[in-house]
């Protein structure tokens, strides 16, 4: 078929959403650009949104990659947008040996970046309370999605980005990059064939910050930053520095402080090597510490539990960071740079073909995600993963809260007749602000 008469790459993408996302097809090597780079015409088009901390990182990766072009940066902050633009735009430059490039424009409002046609894929490092509306409105728009865990500020959140996410036909990957490590997708396979027998018990340990405990009083809101903007569905409150960029973190209108943090990356691979045909938990019961005084209050030095049905218990508390599987015959720790396992002879255990073999992401987690972008297939991390994992963080926060044990129902993903508990699995918008 000549190269005039067939489907181009962007094509294929912004006619995605009439296809089922898991059926690969195959570009040709003219069409990639020949010698392992893509042609300009046929990069992935994505736009960062959110390009501080994390989001600054992801960029950085973005622009090294020979597989996409950033042509967007958002971000409510105008130091840092134009910061990251000028970064951009250098390096593009530098690539093309022209001197100047402005095919990078710069935004504050992530409405104006969605609509653009000629955008193929977001990628979403923003405070989580902001989470839902920005990738529901990219969705909606035909793009793909590459949104930083945790996926949601609360549990229903996610069951409406999921669903949006199969209506549309879109590829949506967490950044749960815990996934797109060998040695814990083989952790979790030792797990998931049995070499450590039945799988009785699961120790996740995070570690957990308090924030300050200060006294605070308004302030005036720096000329760079668009603070209502920053607010998006969040209640209205007086600025103040220890809410805005990292300090968010620990206020619990905008997150689940450290328990949404670090437990979005563990309770992930305790979930991972559970197996998701297991269901979630069917009952949660813990406690935490909260400052008393100050912006920052939410929880810390956490020890929370969960159990299933089929009598597997969950254990989640403060110190440490990693995943630890307990069985009959053994146990498997991973975490962060270190696998152990007991008895030792489980770390040389070859996995046979006839086993299961979980997702192996062959790469970094943004290469998953910009692979399956363009193959049209389902990422290591999907939407439904990422809401199921950030549910367990929200299941703990309301536990800690009502300082009660609560049954729970995961597959109608409520309360049982608890309507106290079932409030809190959404958290009501500002304004105009909806899904």
């Amino acid at each position: 078929m000549s190269r005039d008469k067939s489907l181009s790459r962007r094509q294929i993408l912004k006619g995605a959403g009439a296809a089922v996302v898991g059926a690969p097809f195959v570009v040709s090597s003219t069409a990639l650009g020949g010698s392992g780079r893509s042609a300009a015409s046929e990069r992935i088009n994505v736009a960062s949104i959110g390009v501080r901390n994390m989001g600054n990182n992801h960029l950085r990766t973005l622009l090294g990659s020979d597989e996409a072009q950033v042509v967007a940066i958002c971000d409510v902050d105008k130091k840092i947008r134009e910061d990251r633009l000028k970064t951009a735009r250098k390096r593009y430059a530098d690539r093309s040996k022209t001197g100047s490039f402005k095919g990078v424009k710069g935004y504050n409002d992530y409405r104006k970046v969605v609509a653009r046609d000629d955008i193929d894929a977001v990628v979403v490092a923003v405070p989580d309370h902001n989470h839902a509306i920005i990738t529901v409105a990219a969705l909606k728009h035909g793009k793909d999605v590459y949104i930083e865990k945790p996926m949601t500020r609360c549990i229903k959140e996610g069951r409406i980005m999921t669903e949006t996410v199969r209506r549309y036909g879109r590829v949506l990957q967490v950044g749960s990059q815990q996934r797109s490590g060998d040695h814990f997708r083989f952790a979790c396979e030792l797990v998931r064939n049995g070499r450590i027998g039945r799988l009785k018990k699961v120790k996740v340990g995070i570690p957990t910050r308090s924030g300050n405990n200060d006294t605070w009083s308004p302030q005036p809101v720096p000329p760079e930053l668009d603070y209502d903007m920053w607010l998006g569905p969040a209640p209205y409150t007086p600025y103040h520095p220890d809410r805005v960029h990292y300090n968010f973190r620990f206020v619990s209108d905008y997150s689940g402080g450290d328990i949404t943090n670090w437990g979005a990356h563990h309770l992930d691979i305790a979930r991972w090597g559970i197996g998701s045909e297991k269901g979630g938990p069917v009952e949660v019961w813990g406690t935490g510490k909260r400052n008393e005084k100050g912006l920052h209050d939410v929880f810390h030095d956490i020890d929370v539990h969960f159990r299933y049905a089929n009598g597997v218990e969950l254990e989640f508390s403060s110190g440490g960071s990693g995943t630890r599987f307990e069985g009959t015959d053994g146990w498997v720790y991973v975490s962060r740079g270190k696998l152990d396992a007991e008895p030792k002879s489980l770390l040389d255990t070859t996995i046979r073909p006839d086993e299961v073999h979980l997702y192996d992401s062959q790469g970094s987690h943004m290469d998953n995600f910009l692979r399956c972008v363009r193959e049209r297939r389902k990422p290591v991390a999907p939407a439904e993963e990422g809401h199921k994992s950030a549910t367990l963080c929200h299941l703990a926060c309301i536990a800690m809260r009502l300082e009660r044990r609560l049954k729970w129902d995961p597959v109608k993903e409520e309360f049982p007749e608890d309507e106290e508990a079932n409030r809190l699995t959404w958290r009501a918008y500002r304004g105009h602000w909806s899904l």
